[in-house]
């Protein structure tokens, strides 16, 4: 797990998501959860729990996790995916759910389903012919990043 941080008093302290090897649990690469993250913060105390007034329920994850989430840092931290996709010189976009006209490989697809449709003989046999044709009918400029 990647490591996290929080701001104490005008400090960023860095925060291990496991617990060391020295921990009482015993347990290698143990993940602390959010209890513990949140207690480490100071954000919390041990046993506090409440109705979640996000989603009107009487839930401690719930409750919890909604807490984590609305924390400046917690917000401000990426993930170990885009660090590791930055680190490679590579673009990480996420793209919004449920919007598929917004993603690039949607628009892809679409051109391979028109091609196959306009080259259709309805045989499997076929299907399987000109599926690589219709992938190398696509043009780069389909899935690449458009500007608006």
């Amino acid at each position: 797990m990647c490591n996290g941080w929080f701001i104490w008093d005008g400090q960023k302290i860095l925060q291990p998501m496991i617990f060391p090897p020295d921990h009482p649990t015993n347990n290698v690469d143990q993940p602390k959860g959010i209890i513990i993250v949140l207690v480490e913060h100071g954000i919390i105390y041990p046993g506090l729990c409440g109705k979640c007034k996000k989603c009107d329920l009487e839930s401690e994850s719930c409750y919890l996790k909604h807490v984590l989430e609305n924390q400046p840092y917690f917000l401000a931290q990426r993930s170990l995916m885009q660090e590791v996709i930055d680190i490679a010189s590579h673009m990480c976009i996420f793209l919004p759910k449920f919007h598929c006209e917004l993603n690039f490989i949607e628009h892809c697809w679409s051109a391979v389903k028109k091609y196959l449709q306009d080259h259709c003989h309805f045989t499997f046999n076929t299907l399987k012919a000109n599926m690589p044709k219709a992938l190398e009918a696509v043009q780069v400029s389909t899935i690449q990043k458009w500007e608006h």
